[in-house]
């Protein structure tokens, strides 16, 4: 993982983790003093329960477990609450995206007081000034990519999903597990990868992109692409052949996002979280191919596409390396069920309806980095054929 060199956040690969080596960590990051709170999901992982269990024998540990999917203001405010007063300067998260975004929460509003939803929107009452306590990342997950990315994503009790950007958001260290993702079943196998590719694409298809991030999307994408279907396929067998891989794959395309910023597949993604509760891995997998199709008037993102899909095909036509690309995703994307139409979401979407619920998503930061505009037509127009 050349790549690490780029990013602020240490990265350790590991087949598994003991409670010494995470007692080292903590005793390495934050010293003689730390004062260490996990931060997870109540959802059982028993390789992490196990080495918890052994870590508490080790040093006092606090281990709040209120995080559930696209993680709301109150729960996080009432993790940090239970830790006021007692002199908590070491975070871990260890979990999917929800569980690591709400870790970076709770670090950032225990060093900076108020509420979290003071931070959030364009009309922020309160900036991120410092980070007090150190932050250790653990995903359980390959595909979020939120233990080497600055952002985080939160629900605010108005309900609207907001990313909250910030470099004192990026880990000390991120720690990539094997065991921790070998259970995964195959529809979170499924969502998850599609979440890791839809990052590296959009870091090609971004206003904000450069050389360097161009190539670390090209090198990420081609990784995902590559073992996407190894690790589906042994999900549903039960093997561990495509683990290792996509974890680091999922990494890979988080090092290059958190310098571009997503774009409109994650845009139009929140208001399917927000309207309907879509997992986000889903949500993005939905628009992904549509998107794909819109950015493809664009000369530069057309050569990165077709970079990628030359090193999966033998072939040097532009116009069917990228439309062996496009075909690989939408094939990958029926094999693992993931949905093409609000119907296989079992939503049922009028069409009077899509400005209303839609046109949200032109304000989002997110859609203004993509590197073809967006307008309100465009996007009635995509999601009326998804009815």
């Amino acid at each position: 993982m050349f790549e690490q060199v780029i990013t602020t956040t240490k990265i350790i690969k590991t087949d598994w983790l003991t409670a010494h080596n995470l007692d080292n960590l903590i005793f390495y990051c934050g010293g003689t003093e730390a004062n260490a709170c996990i931060i997870m999901d109540n959802n059982p992982l028993p390789p992490r329960d196990r080495m918890l269990k052994e870590l508490r024998k080790i040093r006092m540990l606090e281990v709040l477990n209120k995080v559930f999917p696209d993680p709301k203001i109150d729960d996080i405010m009432s993790m940090v609450n239970e830790l006021k007063g007692k002199a908590i300067n070491a975070v871990i998260g260890i979990g999917g995206g929800s569980s690591m975004d709400s870790a970076k929460a709770v670090a950032i509003v225990l060093s900076n007081g108020g509420d979290l939803d003071d931070y959030l929107g364009a009309e922020a009452s309160r900036k991120i000034e410092k980070r007090d306590v150190k932050l250790i990342l653990i995903p359980t997950t390959a595909g979020t990519g939120s233990e080497v990315t600055k952002v985080g994503v939160y629900t605010s009790r108005n309900g609207r999903k907001y990313t909250l950007g910030n470099p004192l958001l990026q880990a000390d260290a991120a720690v990539l597990v094997t065991e921790y993702v070998l259970g995964l079943p195959p529809a979170i196998t499924a969502a998850t990868a599609f979440d890791a590719l839809s990052h590296a694409l959009e870091t090609l298809w971004n206003r904000n992109a450069t050389p360097l991030t161009n190539r670390m999307a090209v090198e990420s994408a081609i990784h995902i692409l590559k073992w996407m279907e190894p690790a589906y396929d042994s999900s549903l067998k039960g093997t561990p052949e495509g683990r290792a891989e996509m974890l680091e794959g999922a990494c890979m395309a988080g090092t290059a996002f958190s310098i571009t910023g997503t774009a409109a597949v994650h845009a139009l993604s929140f208001i399917l979280s927000e309207e309907w509760h879509v997992p986000h891995g889903v949500a993005c997998a939905f628009t992904l191919e549509d998107i794909f199709r819109l950015n493809l008037s664009d000369a530069k993102t057309r050569q990165g596409l077709a970079k990628i899909a030359k090193a999966l095909f033998d072939n040097e036509d532009e116009d069917k390396l990228i439309a062996a690309l496009l075909d690989r995703i939408i094939t990958l994307k029926k094999k693992f069920g993931l949905p093409f139409t609000f119907k296989d979401l079992k939503i049922e979407l009028k069409e009077n309806r899509i400005g209303e619920l839609f046109d949200k998503s032109l304000d989002d930061p997110k859609m203004k980095n993509n590197i073809v505009p967006v307008d309100s037509k465009i996007v009635f127009d995509l999601i009326k054929s998804k009815i």
